[in-house]
């Protein structure tokens, strides 16, 4: 039986099945290890982004951190940023809408179009802009598009990392040794002896009376 090559692309089946119709078995297994590589290289892309769009941090040129921010369909994505506080951050913001936007992060005093308030200018369509800034003040702050300052919002909470706990070595407080205890004046059984008691001879030697007439 003999199968005539395919005209145009031909499925890794087809592929296969005229292989097996010569009646090799070399040419098959190189062709499974083709596709699987073809295979392979497409989840490596897909892992890599492939050209998908991340808001996830990554290090910025100047020793920041990157964060992208797109803005489409009058929202922001994500509109839910964290950071830590007394670190450097640049977002990159991607207009993919029909119209331009900005971003404005309020400042301390929770109120918008004050002195403390981030801000950056309006990015035009297909265009790109960034915001750099750095927030030492932990807490949670609102941001928006000062053109739909209703809808295009978002939060940009700012904490900090505990301290890391450390184990100290406790020292034992000094306690008295026996030495000590023993080295206390006590009475001592010769002193004891060497008080003054009567004595045998002392009693003898007591002149006592002699019955008359002996």
């Amino acid at each position: 039986m003999h199968y005539e090559p395919v005209a145009g692309e031909s499925t890794g089946v087809e592929a296969v099945q005229v292989a097996r119709a010569r009646g090799g078995t070399r040419p098959v297994k190189r062709i499974l290890a083709a596709l699987g590589l073809v295979s392979l290289l497409g989840l490596l892309a897909l892992a890599c982004g492939g050209g998908s769009e991340s808001g996830l941090p990554t290090p910025g040129p100047a020793g920041e951190t990157v964060i992208r921010v797109e803005m489409r369909n009058n929202l922001f994505s994500p509109s839910l940023l964290t950071v830590r506080a007394g670190r450097d951050y640049l977002l990159e913001l991607h207009n993919k809408d029909g119209e331009a936007h900005n971003l404005r992060i309020i400042g301390i005093d929770n109120e918008y179009e004050t002195d403390d308030d981030l801000v950056c200018d309006d990015v035009a369509p297909g265009e790109t802009g960034s915001l750099a800034f750095r927030i030492d003040q932990t807490g949670v702050y609102a941001f928006r598009s000062d053109s739909y300052p209703i809808t295009m919002v978002g939060t940009l909470t700012v904490w900090e990392a505990p301290p890391i706990a450390t184990w100290v070595p406790v020292t034992p407080s000094p306690t008295p040794s026996p030495t000590v205890e023993a080295e206390s004046p006590t009475p001592s059984p010769a002193a004891e002896a060497e008080s003054p008691t009567p004595s045998p001879a002392a009693e003898s030697e007591s002149p006592t009376a002699t019955p008359a007439g002996q």
